[in-house]
């Protein structure tokens, strides 16, 4: 399964902000024993204030609306008595969706094989997008084959700004 640090949940392999990962580290445990597994954690400071959005899922069925509904005055509660946003923020609590953030060694891990986009912090060849298909995952980084050109890229995971899986709708089509 996933990389994981002795006493510690699964291995965040990309940059986060600095409030955005210490949230994961307090939230995630108080998930994990209610069931539930943090996806991701995005966090925007804007004029007026935070946005703080928490990607929660349910393994192995998929969150519903009301896991969500009964989450997020738990969270908004934990995160209260933590206090680690110094001004006010807006939290939303989401589902992570079909195109579902890739943020640690594991959901990489569980994605090999399917399409995904990365998104880059530099550009490379005029572009810092890329979408193609997750062949190879290692704890230093990705190598992914594009579609079109059937070659592949290797990426770092300190050169990833982004990364999500990328579903097909037009998969059966074909």
């Amino acid at each position: 399964m996933g990389q994981k640090r002795p006493g510690y949940g699964p291995v965040i392999v990309l940059t986060l902000h600095p409030v955005a990962r210490k949230i994961a580290e307090l939230i995630e445990p108080h998930l994990e024993r209610q069931g539930y597994e943090l996806i991701a954690v995005e966090f925007k400071q804007g004029s007026r204030g935070a946005m703080l959005r928490l990607l929660v899922d349910k393994p192995g069925g998929g969150i519903s609306l009301s896991d969500l509904e009964r989450l997020s005055p738990i969270l908004s509660d934990l995160l209260d008595v933590y206090d680690p946003i110094e001004s006010r923020y807006l939290l939303e609590v989401a589902s992570p969706g079909i195109n579902r953030p890739l943020l640690k060694l594991e959901h990489f891990e569980a994605f090999r094989g399917q399409r995904v986009k990365i998104r880059t912090h530099a550009a490379r060849n005029g572009t810092k997008s890329f979408i193609g298909k997750l062949v190879e995952v290692s704890p230093a980084g990705i190598e992914v084959e594009e579609g079109t050109k059937g070659m592949r890229e290797a990426f770092g995971f300190d050169e990833i700004h982004g990364a999500n899986y990328e579903h097909d709708f037009d998969a059966g089509k074909r």
